[in-house]
């Protein structure tokens, strides 16, 4: 066992603390940053897709405030028709034709049907004389259980086969009477592109659906490619938008299965859902660079704090280094004659205030110098260092164990009295007889060793030093390896 020194690591303890401080700050503090931007970029996600759907709603609002008027139109034409004002009726069907030629707000045909759900007028050459009672939004009319407007789903619409939605409202007699159905056919594609001007990046699709069935009417973007999808009713704009009128979503695609953020508005009076949809991870994405970048800048921080710590604790354990090599011999590591003398000096003050008892024990090692002559130098100081480590061994870790001056070492006992340092002294004695320092084969090491005590002896280290030494030197003189105590200090 070696020297008892303060422990050289505790140097490194008070930077590393600090450091690991410093980095529970930073990291809080970027924490918190993160999760204050993260749901700022999330709010500002929802905001603008809310603009978005408002912006769609109102798109829809508007086309179908037109259908609305084409409708109003069509029934005001029913109304002359009955009271024999055909040239009326006829400028209305030349105004509504013209409108459908022209594709306004994306009306494309326009037709009525009679009681029995067959066309009688249409915009459209040829289209006079078909059935079209079969179709479900025909068909409510005619049956008397939809008073409202009624929208299709997407469907071949005409003999050139395009793509339409038709809006269907009843065509009433003067009585009130369902006589027929007015029927206004929109081009998807032309509400899809009004859907398309709102909206900004390659992550980002406006879509109307049916409220009834979840049917895609029109998509700002690849509606062509998604022209007779199959009717989702549960889908999650649906499911939400027959709650409520309004709101925010937050679902995983069903065909793409990417996380979507979004908002949607239920247009008063219309069996629709605008949505505004957002890929979250797309959006996300300038969010996620500057937090990456903000997570590697503190990390640069904390590898920087981590180094200066470092270099912090390699100066504190360089000068506990040099403060124990100046207080301590360099080939036994006890303390140094100067060392001792200052800590010695307070244990005494200690002792002397709190009425304690206190020892010192001298050492001297027998026949060092036929060591030396006889084994060798270099198989003296093994020696010396051997018997350094008995002496701390035996000692208390809050006694004082001293290098004296050559083959001489010195201990000073805390609250010991005479009695009982002597006791260890013999024990000590043993122990270095016992041990066989050096490792030399026949090597047989002993120590003469002189005992004092405080107050008896002395009330200074030199005073009980002094006493002590005449003690060791009667040890020598009457045989060596042996323990005399110093006499009371009358004799």
């Amino acid at each position: 066992m070696g020297p008892r020194y303060p422990i050289l690591s505790s140097a490194l303890l008070p930077p590393l603390l600090l450091w690991l401080l410093f980095c529970a700050v930073l990291g809080s503090g970027v924490a918190t940053y993160l999760l204050r931007a993260s749901a700022e970029a999330t709010e500002s996600i929802y905001t603008r897709a809310e603009a978005v759907a408002a912006m769609a709603e109102h798109t829809l609002l508007r086309t179908f405030e037109a259908v609305q008027g084409v409708h109003d139109l069509l029934q005001l034409r029913q109304s002359l028709l009955e009271t024999d004002e055909a040239p009326g009726a006829y400028a209305i069907q030349s105004h509504v034709a013209r409108l459908a030629a022209g594709g306004r707000f994306g009306i494309t045909r326009v037709s009525t049907t009679d009681r029995d759900g067959r066309v009688v007028w249409a915009t459209e050459p040829g289209a006079v004389g078909a059935l079209v009672g079969d179709r479900d939004h025909i068909r409510t009319h005619l049956a008397g259980t939809a008073a409202g407007v009624v929208v299709s789903p997407t469907m071949p619409i005409g003999p050139d086969g395009r793509w339409g939605i038709q809006v269907s409202r009843p065509v009433r007699d003067g009585w009130g009477a369902v006589v027929g159905v007015g029927v206004v056919s929109l081009d998807p594609l032309t509400l899809s592109r009004g859907l398309g001007k709102d909206v900004a990046g390659p992550s980002q699709v406006a879509v109307v659906r049916r409220l009834g069935d979840g049917a895609l009417l029109a998509r700002s973007r690849d509606m062509e490619q998604r022209f007779g999808e199959t009717p989702d009713p549960n889908h999650p704009s649906v499911v939400a938008a027959r709650a409520a009128p309004s709101g925010r979503l937050g679902y995983h695609g069903v065909r793409s299965r990417r996380a979507v953020m979004g908002a949607y508005r239920v247009p008063e009076g219309l069996p629709v859902v605008a949505t505004a949809a957002f890929g979250r991870d797309e959006e996300r994405a300038q969010f996620r660079q500057h937090a990456t970048a903000f997570i590697a800048a503190t990390g640069v921080a904390m590898l920087f704090g981590l180094q200066v710590a470092m270099s912090w604790a390699r100066g504190r354990r360089l000068r506990e280094r040099l403060q124990v090599e100046a207080a301590r011999d360099p080939l036994t590591g006890l303390l140094n004659r100067r060392s001792l003398q200052a800590r010695a000096a307070r244990m005494l003050a200690e002792a002397r205030g709190k009425g304690q008892k206190a020892a010192l024990l001298l050492l001297d090692l027998d026949h060092f110098k036929s060591i030396n002559d006889t084994h060798g130098h270099a198989a003296g100081d093994a020696v010396l260092r051997d018997v350094a480590e008995v002496l701390v061994r035996e000692i208390r870790r809050d006694d004082l164990a001293c290098r004296w001056g050559g083959e001489e070492m010195l201990a000073v006992l805390r609250n010991c009295d005479l009695r009982h340092a002597e006791e260890r002294a013999v024990k000590l004695r043993a122990e270095i007889a016992a041990a066989r320092p050096g490792g030399v084969p026949g090597l047989h090491v002993t120590a003469s060793i002189g005992v004092a005590a405080f107050p008896e002896h002395g009330a200074g280290l030199e005073e009980l030093t002094k006493r002590a030494d005449a003690a060791l030197y009667i040890a020598k003189r009457f045989g060596r390896d042996r323990v005399v105590c110093a006499p009371p200090a009358a004799a």
